[in-house]
């Protein structure tokens, strides 16, 4: 059985009633902000999911993005994604605040990984962050922490630099600038772990957002499981049809 991955969210809202002009302008036209950002459910199943980690993102476009914020703080939102195939964990984050001045730089560290209830620390590029231009792209070393170990990654993490939309306290659009970045884990590198099929994934950073994002991921392992009961039951047959010659049965 192929299980499709999802990714979701949990996210705490604070209260929208309120007379603040800058507070109105995150709520005001939130229907626009989403027609923006390509948040699409996701339709990727278990197996290759194709992403590749080259700065490029389109491969990106059909996964769903969930919109992660700190408990007070609904305007400097992060549009983060987590799915997982047969090989590797993908996450993804782009930094989009909604009013210009804006929280935008790369955040290299306090990624928070659980796969299948054990924990794995990730950060990236030696916990510096990156200085670049519009447009440009800068491959970022992984160095992935856990209990009995760590291991460290290159060509698995990219980081760019985009303009987004953004508005001005009056409720004027500019043009503002943030960082975005795609990573992939993979699960052969991961100590302790399997890459069962359908096991809990789950992503939290409390210096970017409050909550955590969830997927389902790992090998088609039930096919693999269904074709042994086959195997089983054909050679249950065969020493059944055996005992029958034996005894002279038709």
């Amino acid at each position: 059985m192929i299980k499709q991955a999802k990714s979701t969210k949990v996210i705490n809202k604070d209260d929208q009633n309120t007379t603040d002009p800058v507070h109105q302008v995150f709520h005001e036209n939130s229907s626009k902000r989403k027609e923006s950002i390509k948040r699409t459910p996701n339709s990727y199943v278990n197996g290759a999911l194709n992403i590749k980690i080259d700065g490029n993102f389109s491969d990106w476009d059909n996964v769903e993005k969930s919109p992660m914020v700190i408990n007070g703080d609904n305007d400097n939102i992060k549009y983060a994604a987590l799915v997982a195939d047969d090989q590797n964990i993908y996450f993804y984050v782009m930094m989009h605040p909604v009013l210009s001045g804006g929280y935008t730089s790369f955040q290299p560290s306090g990624y928070d990984l659980t796969i299948g209830g054990k924990e794995f620390w990730i950060s990236f590029n030696n916990n510096q962050t990156v200085n670049l231009d519009v447009g440009q792209k800068q491959a970022v070393s992984m160095n992935i922490y856990s209990s009995d170990g760590s291991v460290d990654l290159s060509n698995q993490a990219v980081v760019a630099k985009q303009n987004i939309d953004q508005k001005m306290g009056d409720g004027s659009t500019v043009k503002g600038t943030g960082y975005v970045f795609e990573c992939a884990v993979p699960f052969s590198k991961l100590k302790g772990i399997s890459n069962t099929s359908g096991q809990t994934i789950t992503l939290k950073n409390s210096n970017l957002w409050n909550g955590e994002l969830t997927t389902t991921g790992g090998s088609t392992g039930p096919i693999l499981l269904a074709s042994t009961g086959v195997a089983i039951a054909g050679w249950s047959v065969y020493q059944f049809t055996r005992r029958k010659r034996k005894l002279g049965l038709k």
